[in-house]
């Protein structure tokens, strides 16, 4: 076990090294809580993290192996929150898209939720791309009811024809997964919730503007004002996951700075908007 002490409360991390998850990181160390980072990459620079684990999240042996690793090294009653912030964007094959963003995800979900305590809670990261999830909820109700080898069965004859490119969707299903586990949890005293970004100035940001296309992402930005801050998205990440939101369960929170309020509401005049362009690697 490691040498943490009992009293502390720790945070699991995803895609922690860099952008939203680097900043997440950052906020939690600074509110006392203890955090192990999770990153393909190495560990977050500047964050005194109790422990980092190198995990390609695309390898589901290597998500058993970072299972097992927490099981053998820590406390599971000190785990106060997991936050899934890794993810690909949609110029990576279709295959490596499910896998990473909705996959690995839900495995992580379901095996630490089963190692909390009441009153711990997990938060995923989903995307504004994924806002029209309830136009395809059937299709992921579906997805979400198979198992991990079904569903790439399912991907591998299907990700052309589910309507949107495999970003899209794998951040709609996100989406829907997490509303499905806060209710897999009810009586546990255990939360789930979602955060969706628009446009973040993160490293990635120029892999979506080749993903989706410069005109979109800059005609999204021209009604937000520009693009969030890592540490913007991480403040809303931050409350729900440790934060004074403790009601708050099943929420998909937008954090977007008022882009979809206008889509929904009229004032984004989406008649003239540019066509995103639409990605699909094999």
């Amino acid at each position: 076990m490691s040498s943490v002490d009992s009293r502390d409360r720790v945070a699991i991390v995803t895609g922690s090294s860099s952008g939203i998850g680097h900043a997440v990181c950052a906020r939690l160390s600074r509110k006392g809580i203890a955090v192990i980072s999770v990153d393909q990459n190495e560990a977050p620079e500047g964050v005194d993290v109790i422990a980092h684990f190198g995990c390609d999240l695309s390898d589901a042996d290597a998500v058993k192996n970072l299972m097992q690793d927490l099981d053998a090294q820590f406390d599971p009653t000190t785990f106060v929150s997991l936050i899934n912030v890794a993810g690909v964007p949609g110029t990576r094959p279709a295959s490596t898209v499910l896998e990473v963003n909705l996959l690995a995800v839900r495995s992580l979900c379901r095996a630490l939720s089963s190692r909390f305590s009441p009153g711990a809670s997990i938060v995923n990261i989903g995307s504004i791309s994924g806002n029209a999830w309830q136009q395809r909820l059937d299709v992921h109700q579906f997805l979400l009811r198979l198992d991990d080898d079904q569903a790439r069965e399912w991907w591998r004859d299907r990700s052309k024809s589910v309507g949107v490119d495999p970003y899209t969707f794998s951040k709609e299903a996100v989406i829907v997964w997490s509303m499905l586990q806060a209710g897999e949890l009810l009586g546990t005293g255990i939360r789930c919730n979602v955060v969706s970004p628009g446009p973040v100035d993160t490293p990635l940001l120029p892999t979506f503007r080749e993903q989706i296309g410069d005109d979109r992402i800059d005609w999204v930005l021209t009604h937000s004002g520009r693009a969030a801050t890592p540490d913007e998205i991480a403040e809303a990440i931050e409350w729900l996951a440790v934060g004074e939101s403790r009601w708050v369960n099943g929420h998909h929170l937008v954090v977007d700075g008022g882009y979809t309020a206008g889509l929904l509401s009229g004032w984004v005049d989406v008649a003239n908007a540019p066509a995103p362009k639409v990605t699909h690697v094999e």
